[in-house]
């Protein structure tokens, strides 16, 4: 059972439609409709983008993270060379 348990089944869900379409009229739910769907299909195209950004800086931050290893292991090696000299 949810936080209500019984307490909304669908009769209490048919009354709180009608409530909404007495309030805000039959004309303006479509318009409503619209909005929100308009709202949705950009808060998707944007949770994309931020997940394309994440992908993008995590490659960046592999890709700098390989740089340094190439960089730096040739001189540990060079260090440990002239360590044991």
């Amino acid at each position: 059972m949810g936080i209500f348990g019984n307490a909304f089944t669908g009769w209490h869900l048919l009354a709180i439609v009608l409530v909404v379409l007495v309030l805000f009229g039959a004309t303006k739910l479509p318009v409503f409709a619209k909005g929100l769907g308009q709202s949705i299909k950009i808060f998707r195209k944007e949770m994309t983008d931020v997940q394309d950004d994440i992908a993008k800086d995590r490659a960046e931050r592999s890709a700098e993270h390989l740089d340094r290893e190439t960089v730096t292991t040739p001189d540990q090696q060079t260090r440990r060379a002239s360590e044991d000299r």
